[in-house]
C-alpha cells in the first residue's frame, strides 16, 4: 500500500476530514489531497506529527511487512551506538509479537538476544566509565572493582567467577544433539582450554577430526593451542609452523597464527601475520585484523601506528562496506581520541 493509500485509510478509520486533518499538522488540505491521490509524499518531518495524530507507530505508516522491519531493525542495531528507551521498548514489544508466529525458527530469538546484548554493551561502557571514576578516587575501596571486571571482561583471582562449567555444558550438549555441526566444537574447545581442562579438549579435537563439517585448518591451531596449554612450546610451535607451510594463502589461517604469536607476546611475528591476513583476504573485509594490530601497537606503545591503524579501520567501513555512518564508525572514533590522550 503507498502512503498516502494508508494516510487516506487512517484519517477515515479516525473520522477526520481532509481539513481537520490539515488543521491538525498545520497545514493545507490540499496538501493532503495531494498525499492521498499519492500524487505528492509527505516530507520526513510530518512523519512524527501524522504518527501522533493517528496513535500508529512510523513503521504503521509505511505499512512495513515485518521483513522490512526486522532489516530496519538490523540496520538500526548496526548503525546506533545507544537506543532510547522508547526505541528499545518498541523494538522488544515488536519481537516478542512475533516470537510465536514467525515462520523462520530461531531468526526472532536471534534479533531479541541482540538487541539486548546492543543495550547491555552501551550499558556496559557506562558501568566501566563510572566504576574507573570512583577506583581513581578512592583506590582502595573494592566495591567497583568487580562490576570493571564484568563490564570490560578483565581478569578475576576468584575461580569460581572465572570458570565456564555452565558454558562448557551446553555446549557439550549441543554437540551431544547436533554431532555433525563443526562450529560448535570449536566453541567448546575454547571454552575447555579456557579453564585449562585439556584432557576434555584433546578428546572434543579427535572427534572433530572426524565430522564432514570440520575446517582442515582448524586442527593444526587448536593441536598447537593445546600443546601451548600443556607446556609444550616445541611442539606448539611446530603445528604452527605447518599451518603456515599448508595454509599460506588462507586469510583465516594467517589471522589464527598471528593469534597464537599475540598469545606468546610475540608482537612483531604477530603484526606480520595479521597484516598479511587483512591483504589477502576478499573484499569486503572484514577488520578484525586491523583491530588485532591496533591493540597490538598499544600495547608495544606506538601510539601513532595505533592511530593509523584505527583510521584504517574507519576507511574499510566507509569505502569497503559503505557505511558513511555507523555506531562503529563512532566507537572508532573515540578509541582514536583516547589514544591521542595518552
Amino acid at each position: 500500500m503507498e502512503i498516502g493509500t494508508k494516510i487516506k485509510s487512517l484519517r477515515i478509520a479516525a473520522s477526520m476530514t481532509q481539513e481537520e486533518l490539515a488543521n491538525k499538522l498545520e497545514i493545507s488540505s490540499q496538501a493532503i489531497s495531494k498525499w492521498e491521490n499519492n500524487v505528492t509524499a509527505p516530507d520526513i518531518y510530518m512523519l512524527p506529527k501524522l504518527s501522533m495524530v493517528f496513535g500508529v507507530t512510523i513503521d504503521e505508516i509505511f505499512d512495513l511487512t515485518v521483513d522490512d522491519k526486522l532489516h530496519r531493525i538490523e540496520n538500526m542495531l548496526d548503525f546506533e551506538s545507544v537506543l532510547s528507551e522508547d526505541v528499545f521498548n518498541e523494538t522488544k514489544e515488536f519481537l516478542f509479537e512475533q516470537l510465536p508466529i514467525y515462520p523462520k525458527p530461531g531468526r526472532i530469538e536471534s534479533f531479541i538476544a541482540h538487541l539486548y546484548h546492543h543495550r547491555m554493551m552501551s550499558d556496559a561502557k557506562v558501568v566501566s566509565h563510572y566504576a574507573r571514576e570512583h577506583m581513581k578516587k578512592r583506590p582502595e575501596a573494592k566495591q567497583c572493582q568487580w562490576l570493571l571486571q564484568k563490564a570490560e571482561g578483565a581478569a578475576v583471582c576468584d575461580w569460581n567467577a572465572r570458570q565456564h562449567r555452565k558454558t562448557i555444558d551446553f555446549y557439550k550438549e549441543l554437540v551431544k544433539d547436533h554431532p555433525d555441526i563443526g562450529r560448535n566444537y570449536l566453541d567448546l574447545m575454547d571454552n575447555l582450554l579456557l579453564d585449562c581442562r585439556i584432557v576434555e579438549a584433546r578428546d572434543v579435537l579427535a572427534r572433530y577430526r572426524q565430522i564432514a563439517d570440520h575446517q582442515e585448518r582448524q586442527i593444526p591451531v587448536y593441536e598447537a593451542r593445546i600443546a601451548l596449554k600443556e607446556g609444550k612450546l616445541e611442539i606448539a610451535e611446530q603445528w604452527i609452523k605447518d599451518l603456515l607451510e599448508n595454509f599460506k594463502d588462507d586469510a583465516g589461517a594467517l589471522f589464527e597464527a598471528a593469534g597464537y604469536y599475540a598469545d606468546r607476546c610475540q608482537y612483531d611475528k604477530a603484526l606480520e601475520l595479521f597484516e598479511m591476513s587483512y591483504e589477502i583476504d576478499e573484499k569486503p573485509r572484514y577488520s578484525d585484523a586491523l583491530q588485532a594490530e591496533a591493540a597490538i601497537y598499544e600495547i608495544k606503545g606506538d601510539y601513532n601506528a595505533a592511530i593509523s591503524t584505527l583510521e584504517r579501520i574507519i576507511k574499510n567501513y566507509k569505502e569497503e562496506w559503505g557505511f558513511p555512518d555507523c555506531a562503529l564508525i563512532t566507537e572508532t572514533q573515540d578509541e582514536i581520541k583516547r589514544i591521542e590522550a595518552l
